[in-house]
């Protein structure tokens, strides 16, 4: 039922100007969403919006998780996200075939760490508009929020934890 939900949810944080071209999808930027640039260009349209939303806290820190959060949100997860993200968080969900724009990849350190802490909290709050994440904020309340993005941030590859991504825009 909460795929269902989340699939036919509102796609939250559009602004008016949208459909003035301020913002566009990975496939409008390129034509056909496979072309990095379009991809990475769409993201920081996304992490420009976020900031614009979030001012000050976009780079507020987020606290380490605990290990209530982690086993928490791993079962939110397992329940609200695998369908789309996969089991591992690789965005190869069962769901993911039907999508045009690909899940995105929560084990890869580019993708994971693009946006800030705050900023990912928000995406799960909020949505994204033009892409198949909805906005989650009417099914989960903030400390599940928090609890899945834990689990979501530890998904990411140990071994290239400390490399940046997409030219350190943090």
């Amino acid at each position: 039922m909460l795929f269902t939900i989340g699939s036919i949810a509102t796609m939250a944080f559009a602004s008016p100007d949208q459909k003035h071209g301020e913002e566009k999808s990975a496939h409008q930027e390129d034509g056909e969403g496979d072309h990095a640039e379009g991809h990475t260009g769409s993201m920081s349209v996304i992490m420009q919006r976020l900031k614009r939303e979030l001012g000050d806290k976009y780079n507020q820190p987020v606290p380490a998780a605990t290990k209530e959060q982690l086993a928490s949100g791993k079962k939110i997860y397992a329940k609200s996200c695998v369908a789309c993200h996969g089991e591992s968080g690789k965005g190869n969900g069962p769901a993911a075939a039907a999508f045009k724009q690909k899940p995105a990849d929560f084990t890869d350190p580019e993708h994971s760490r693009f946006y800030s802490d705050q900023g990912r909290m928000y995406i799960i709050k909020k949505g994204i508009t033009g892409t198949p994440m909805s906005g989650w904020e009417a099914v989960l309340n903030e400390k599940e929020i928090q609890s899945v993005h834990a689990y979501i941030r530890s998904l990411r590859s140990p071994e290239k934890e400390g490399e940046q991504g997409h030219d350190d825009h943090h």
